[in-house]
């Protein structure tokens, strides 16, 4: 290996959780949380017993779709995606468990490595983004967290979905 290889491999972000497994882990999540919080909407809505299942699952659901478009936008950046790809990768958020249909779709495609592709010197701002949070992993542990409190907040306070 020559010097410039290994200067490159060391200007890298390295991580263990590489985009492909990232978003998995969320999709699956968000899935997971979906359903939960339709079991709960069946119990309030159709058997008339209880609101326990809304009421756990609805805010645990919220907070993993507002992860899962966080982790969706940063990893369509570092991938680059098109718009319209991540847009179609948001909008599969919406209907239930289309969040792993979507990764299945994504990683089928080859739009989800196993590495990170932003670095440094990266051309794109969101690249460049997207590498100092993989290399600054507490500090982009408590932007995720601060991002999802202030999501969060705002769609409390907006109010629940309507229906």
């Amino acid at each position: 290996m020559s010097a410039t290889q290994t200067n490159d491999r060391a200007a890298e972000p390295t991580t263990a959780l590489g985009p492909l497994r990232v978003f998995r882990i969320v999709a699956v999540a968000e899935a997971m949380t979906w359903a939960g919080l339709l079991v709960g909407m069946f119990l309030k809505r159709v058997t008339d017993t209880t609101d326990l299942g809304v009421t756990i699952f609805g805010p645990i659901h919220g907070v993993a779709f507002l992860a899962y478009v966080l982790v969706t936008v940063a990893v369509a950046v570092d991938q680059r995606w098109s718009v319209g790809r991540t847009l179609l990768g948001l909008a599969a958020a919406l209907p239930p468990f289309f969040t792993v249909l979507f990764d299945a779709y994504a990683e089928r495609s080859g739009l989800l490595g196993t590495s990170w592709q932003s670095r440094a010197d990266s051309a794109s701002r969101g690249q460049r983004a997207v590498c100092w949070l993989l290399r600054n992993k507490l500090r982009a542990l408590v932007v995720f967290v601060v991002a999802l409190a202030v999501l969060t907040t705002a769609a409390l306070v907006a109010g629940p979905p309507v229906g």
